[in-house]
């Protein structure tokens, strides 16, 4: 069937939307004053994380160091509007099908909302009313800075970029390579449910996804600095592609945990964590092909670009032949990543792009950061503390993944206690215990433990450098020595 593109075009100060639909499928284009204030506290809450291009340019403004935006974020800071809730009967590792907040909630109605008014009136009732009466003054009193900013100066760029982008979208029919993603994972997302693609403006030229899509919305920057319109296609389709995934019926996504579990392949359960994020990547790199011919994966994290490059002919060959997700995928999925990756089991540098990190240290959740200057930047972590508690104990041991423990005090009373827990330690005798040194093994399940025995935190960086240096775990080699 042809497409038909319906272009509507709402002007309005602090909402415009622009799409286009065939009878199926439908993209919206929109720029929403509520999210782009949204995007911006959240950017100066976390100094750049959620949008390092606009915090950059915000340092570089007169607002750097102004006492009164210090106070909005101060106050912003102290609000509670995440309040976590889940989707009963998914499996472990479906995050993004089962796992949900208010502030996600927030989010997607900070997209659909006209106005600020709108925005407040109808999130009443999704946290309690003082945090939500205390997020909106924030929001009151951040958009005369924000307008003066960005929305005044940089409104009338962003709103062209987005009649170019609808334009480009209709041109390479857009609403087709969304039914044929949805098609692949035989997903139960609705087609006259629009996708809108929600946008905050960003002067530069440097882009980035965050958050992840909730809903029927993906979020993004629309950066002032021209930049080529397949690049947003494909962030689009990227991330249709989760949601593609994640709206599948519960009954599918519980048979692919069932034909992922069930096998006998060592590296299921990582196969099972990274199955969403690959199949995006490889589904928005097939997009980006298309769009502008053959080019090098670009992914951020190393491991996950690697493996959608591995898998992204297998993937190809489906969406191309009209199949959807089976057993047979599966399980060529399952034998390319052994073919990729023989040492990920063992090896530091893939052990580490998922682990739980249990430790005494009482400034733990500078850890990570080490590790991903010495090692890995994780896929995802975990962080618990103290050591000798049972609760902690128990979701380490229950942990499917790479186990790291970090011992900086206490040191004898706490191997004592790690012995009662980990029947591994109990066949390592002789250990000096007033020695700094590293253990690593896997237990009777595959898997994996390092276990830092230090005595000063300072420590810490030498003991990944030792791993690094020994590459993999050395099954016949458990100890290593620090001096």
């Amino acid at each position: 069937m042809r497409c038909c593109f319906i272009i509507a075009v709402v002007f309005m100060l602090a909402f415009n939307s622009y799409g286009y639909s065939d009878e199926s499928y439908k993209v919206q284009f929109r720029i929403s004053k509520s999210y782009c204030l949204l995007n911006f506290m959240e950017t100066l809450r976390t100094n750049g994380y959620f949008g390092p291009t606009l915090f950059a340019y915000y340092k570089k403004s007169k607002f750097n160091d102004d006492e009164k935006v210090k106070d909005i974020v101060t106050q912003y800071n102290k609000l509670k509007i995440r309040y976590s809730y889940e989707f009963v009967g998914y499996p472990k590792y479906r995050y993004m099908a089962k796992g949900r907040s208010t502030r996600d909630l927030l989010y997607i109605l900070s997209a659909k909302s006209k106005t600020l008014d709108e925005f407040e009136q109808i999130t009443i009732g999704i946290i309690p009313y003082h945090q939500h009466q205390g997020l909106f003054r924030t929001f009151e009193a951040i958009e005369p800075i924000y307008d003066e900013l960005v929305w005044n100066e940089y409104f009338d760029v962003a709103e062209q970029r987005l009649h170019e982008l609808e334009e480009y979208a209709a041109k390479v029919n857009l609403s087709d390579k969304l039914k044929t993603v949805s098609d692949f994972f035989n997903s139960s997302w609705p087609g006259d449910m629009p996708l809108i693609y929600s946008f905050c403006i960003v002067p530069g030229e440097k882009i980035r996804l965050i958050p992840p899509p909730q809903g029927n919305v993906v979020f993004s920057g629309l950066l002032t600095e021209k930049v080529d319109d397949h690049i947003y296609i494909g962030r689009v389709v990227h991330e249709f592609a989760h949601r593609a995934f994640s709206e599948q019926s519960l009954a599918i996504h519980q048979e692919i945990d069932r034909w992922l579990m069930e096998s006998e392949s060592p590296g299921r359960y990582l196969v099972n964590l990274m199955l969403n994020e690959a199949l995006g990547g490889a589904i928005g790199h097939k997009i980006n092909e298309e769009l502008t011919g053959p080019h090098e994966f670009t992914y951020g994290q190393s491991f996950m670009k690697d493996f959608d490059e591995a898998i992204y002919p297998l993937v190809v060959s489906y969406m191309e032949d009209g199949k959807t997700i089976d057993k047979v995928f599966i399980d060529q999925i399952l034998k390319i990543f052994e073919e990729s990756f023989p040492n990920a089991l063992c090896e530091y540098h893939y052990l580490l792009q998922t682990y739980y990190l249990l430790t005494d240290v009482e400034d733990h959740r500078k850890l990570p950061s080490l590790i991903m200057k010495n090692i890995a930047r994780p896929m995802m972590y975990e962080l618990g503390a103290p050591i000798m508690n049972d609760e902690n104990m128990d979701k380490l041991m229950a942990y499917d993944f790479a186990k790291l423990l970090v011992i900086t005090k206490d040191n004898e009373s706490t191997i004592g206690y790690l012995k009662d827990k980990i029947a591994e330690l109990k066949k390592l005798e002789d250990l000096d215990l007033g020695s700094d040194f590293v253990l690593s093994f896997h237990d009777e399940d595959g898997k994996a433990y390092i276990i830092m025995n230090l005595h000063s935190i300072e420590t810490f960086e030498m003991a990944l450098e030792k791993l690094k240096t020994q590459k993999m775990i050395a099954s016949d080699s458990p100890l290593m020595h620090l001096d």
